[in-house]
Parts: C-alpha cells; structure tokens; sequence
C-alpha cells in the first residue's frame, strides 16, 4: 500500500503501457541507454523525465501527438529506469545523473537541445545545462522541481505529515528510483544557468494532492501543494529571460490531461531556435 501511495505521489505516470516503437540505444560506460525520437533537424527537443520513471509513459501522449517541424523530439531513460540497463542499480547523485545524460547526449549526436524536463527531471536539465552551457538553446519546465521545495515543505508540515514524506522519500532513494530527493534538494552552485538562458516555466493548475491517501491531514496536504506553489516561484528566477504559465487544466499529471500545452510551447521554442 505504501508502495502504491509513493508512485501517485510522485510519479509523472503509474501506468504501464506497452509502446510500439523501436528504440535506439547507446553505450554509457557500462549501462546501455535507450532513446526515442522522431522527426529531423539539427535541433533536439530533449524530454527528461522525474524520479525513477520510464519516459514513454511519463510523455507518451505529448509524443504520439507531436508533429515536429526542422527539429526532433526525443525521450531517454536514465540507467536503471524503462527500457535503459544498468550493470550496476545504485543510487547516484544529481551531478552523477547529469555526467550520464552529458554522455548519453554525445553518444546520441545531440549538439543543440531545448531541454523539457518533468518534476525530477528538472534538476537534472539544470545541472546538464550548467554544464554544458552552449548546447542548451532553452529549457521548458513542465511542473519541475526546484531545490527550495523539500526545506519549505518539511518547515510549514506538521510532525506527522513531515515523517510520512520522509519515509517515502526514502524508499524512493533506498529501494525504489535510487534517485535522492534529498541531495538533489541539497545544491544551488550546480543548477546555475548563464542569465540570459531562454527558460519556460509550466506549473500546474490543478493540485496534486494524492498524498491525502496516506491519510494526512488536510493543512498537511495544503502544506505539500501551497510549498509546491512556492517553489515554482523560485523557478521562475533561474534565468533572466523567463515566460511563466499556469497550466490550467494540468495537475502534476500534465501528460494525460492537457499535452498540448508542452506541445505548444516545445514548437514555438524550436521555431525560434532553428536556424
């Protein structure tokens, strides 16, 4: 039961469906990562999804119905996570997640990217894009994290509530993603973007607030979406050309109610990108 809780929580998608497509796969050391694309260009709209999750599922309404135009859209999945094999599962830190997907990129040819990562995924596009500063064209956030959420969350729950967010925090680290909450949470130096880095911030409209099937209290659950609400705030500052909007008929879930929003926004920032 605690398992189920956890993946609603903070799952871009609990579902599992069987896709239909054929995988390209590169070497990265010794894991073997998979990746999806379609359509042609110089360009890559990248989409990097949040802990431990399979990107198909996470985006597979925004990719069946994306039609791009001079560019291609693509999905990976980390080491250890949907169709990607790991040698070796254990947990890695942010910057350890950002050196893969830095390889994975270079392996797979991508020399110009838009990054549109989810929820997780957000650290891991900022900490790639500190990185490798010329290659990122811009970033699309779609309901991502942002570092100040899991202070002001664990400072405005009670007690109790605080102790169930812990704990599953923890089985996502320990047994479940081996992707750290918690020392994701932990950085600023590494996400720090160039100012004038073109970033999109997409926040839910709707509350996701699955956590009150673990029975917390109300002002608990406000506690978990009002410092969610936040931290997308303090999003909106890592760069200083930035365009926020409120998805307004999205929850964190944004994939099986509104992709088209994403799909939107991924074609106006290529359209601008594309030489």
């Amino acid at each position: 039961m605690k398992k189920l809780i956890f993946l609603v929580l903070l799952c871009t998608s609990f579902f599992n469906y069987a896709d239909e497509h054929e995988y390209s796969y590169v070497d990265v050391g010794e894991n073997k990562l998979a990746y999806l694309c379609k359509g042609e260009g110089e360009l890559t709209a990248l989409m990097i999804a949040g802990m431990g999750l399979n990107a198909h599922d996470t985006y597979k309404n925004t990719f069946h119905n994306a039609e791009p135009e001079g560019f291609k859209l693509c999905l990976f999945d980390r080491a250890g996570t949907g169709k990607s094999y790991a040698k070796q599962r254990k947990v890695r830190s942010i910057s350890e997640l950002a050196v893969e997907m830095e390889a994975f990129a270079e392996k797979a040819g991508f020399k110009q990217l838009i990054l549109v990562p989810h929820s997780f995924g957000g650290f891991v596009a900022r900490a790639y894009a500190h990185r490798n500063p010329d290659s990122v064209k811009a970033i699309l956030f779609v309901d991502a994290a942002h570092e100040s959420w899991y202070q002001d969350m664990k400072e405005s729950m009670s007690a109790k509530a605080w102790k169930t967010m812990d704990w599953i925090m923890d089985w996502e680290k320990t047994t479940n993603s081996l992707e750290d909450f918690a020392e994701a949470s932990s950085h600023s130096k590494i996400y720090e973007l160039k100012p004038e880095t073109e970033v999109v911030v997409l926040s839910r409209g709707i509350p996701h607030v699955s956590i009150r099937q673990t029975g917390m209290a109300y002002k608990d659950v406000d506690a978990y979406d009002n410092s969610w609400n936040r931290s997308q705030e303090k999003l909106k500052m890592v760069s200083q050309n930035v365009t926020y909007e409120k998805m307004k008929y999205a929850s964190h879930l944004f994939d099986q109610t509104d992709p088209w929003i994403v799909l939107e926004h991924i074609d106006r920032l290529a359209k601008s990108k594309i030489k």
